[in-house]
């Protein structure tokens, strides 16, 4: 005979998964002996946080609460700062959110960006139009982003310029404030902007450079085939879309 246990937390059912991720977050808000138990038990409550002011702040009936992530810390590639697991982990859980433990020495303001993005883009498997089937920035992606006040490059998705807009906002109210000095990624610099150009860690690149024509802005791009890149911020103000060029 199956038996079938209702766990119920502030009036919703939780499902198996999420009694898990519910007993995860618990341990670590809980495990002081962690040497990130700090840090998670802050992030944590910004998911939360980010869920109800900024990536769902009105709840239709026809679209379920955003489920909540798992927050891991790790050491890998020092290129990337962050990543939201497509699928399910070793354990079988869903939403995993894992950053980088050489990037935690940077300001607040960039980790909580960093932990935003990683939620959209549980968001967009979860509740988008346009999930992907790797990690990779579409436009939906990109839109959503915007919308809220973050700045990812397309496709490849690091940000070229410190948040502002709701997420500005939302960090001052919690006495959270831009870095005094920010470098502007404008050139085809292999960083992000919180990162010192003198003091940056470096990591060989095979990525290919591509120019807008408009606003000269360069990235750098991991796909060697002919593809299509749009300058967003240039399309808006043209009233056409403009292409990147390779270089």
């Amino acid at each position: 005979m199956l038996h079938f246990v209702m766990n119920l937390e502030n009036g919703v059912d939780l499902s198996p998964t999420q009694r898990v991720k519910t007993a995860v977050r618990r341990n670590a808000e809980c495990e002081t002996t962690w040497e990130y138990h700090d840090l998670a038990k802050r992030l944590y409550t910004f998911t939360d946080i980010f869920r109800d002011r900024l990536i769902q702040p009105v709840l239709r009936p026809d679209s379920p609460v955003l489920p909540s992530p798992v927050i891991g810390f790790e050491d890998f590639n020092v290129r990337a700062l962050a990543y939201y697991r497509l699928g399910k982990n070793a354990y079988g859980i869903d939403d995993e959110i894992i950053l980088n433990t050489k990037h935690l020495d940077r300001p607040m303001y960039s980790i909580l960006e960093t932990l935003l993005h990683e939620q959209l883009h549980l968001w967009q498997q979860r509740h988008g139009e346009h999930p992907v089937k790797r990690n990779y920035h579409n436009e939906e992606f990109v839109g959503k982003a915007e919308s809220l006040g973050l700045h990812p490059f397309p496709i490849v998705g690091f940000h070229w310029k410190p948040a502002d807009g709701l997420f500005e906002e939302l960090m001052l109210e919690y006495g959270i404030g831009k870095p005094e000095e920010i470098w502007i990624v404008d050139t085809e610099e292999k960083r992000e902007w919180w990162q010192d150009p003198e003091t940056r860690k470096a990591g060989r690149s095979t990525l290919s450079k591509w120019q807008c024509p408009e606003c000269q802005l360069n990235i750098r791009v991991g796909v060697q085939r002919d593809i299509e890149l749009a300058c967003l911020p240039c399309t808006r103000e043209t009233g056409h879309t403009v292409l990147l060029v390779r270089k």
